[in-house]
């Protein structure tokens, strides 16, 4: 387990991949992990990378296992991103973990007074919420990203937990 800065709990392991849907052969074939919900080509509205305006084409992909929920991250396009920081177009592994956030601002303004500066940060207009990958690599071997709680967040993840305690091994990809 990671220890955070600020004490926060960690709520997401997320992964960035070549292949999202090999990713996900893997995760619910071998891992029996699932059912995933995948968002393709999602809009994040608008974003920041290193403090300018930026565009990004990325799908992700979202399941619970166990207490963790699982992101799967393809980015579409060679744009500047905290995913690219990590890995080139070819290449994957583990990025970020995710964590709830009540106070965004203050948080956020938190880890960057601890040296921890924004890599990007916006909002994701089809799922809402402010979101900011910290540039913790340095401390802790990945990012963490501030992750804005709304209440439509956090039901979105009840029907993850649900659907994985539920699931039965069939439809194990959702699109979204």
């Amino acid at each position: 387990m990671i220890d955070l800065p600020l004490g926060l709990k960690v709520f997401q392991n997320s992964y960035v991949v070549p292949d999202i849907d090999a990713a996900l052969q893997r995760w619910t074939g071998k891992l029996g992990v699932g059912p995933f919900y995948i968002y393709r080509h999602l809009d994040a509205g608008e974003i920041t990378y290193r403090g300018k305006p930026a565009r990004l084409d990325a799908s992700f992909a979202l399941a619970q296992a166990g207490d963790i929920e699982i992101e799967l991250i393809q980015q579409h396009d060679d744009s500047p991103s905290a995913y690219r920081d990590v890995f080139s177009p070819d290449k994957g592994g583990f990025h970020h973990v995710g964590v709830w956030v009540d106070d965004f601002d203050a948080v956020k303004l938190k880890y960057e007074k601890l040296g921890y500066p924004a890599v990007t940060t916006g909002g994701a207009p089809d799922i809402g919420g402010r979101f900011a990958y910290m540039d913790t690599r340095a401390d802790l071997g990945v990012m963490v990203e501030l992750v804005e709680r709304r209440q439509d967040l956090v039901d979105f993840q009840t029907m993850l937990i649900d659907a994985a305690r539920d699931w039965d091994g069939s439809d194990p990809v959702r699109e979204v």
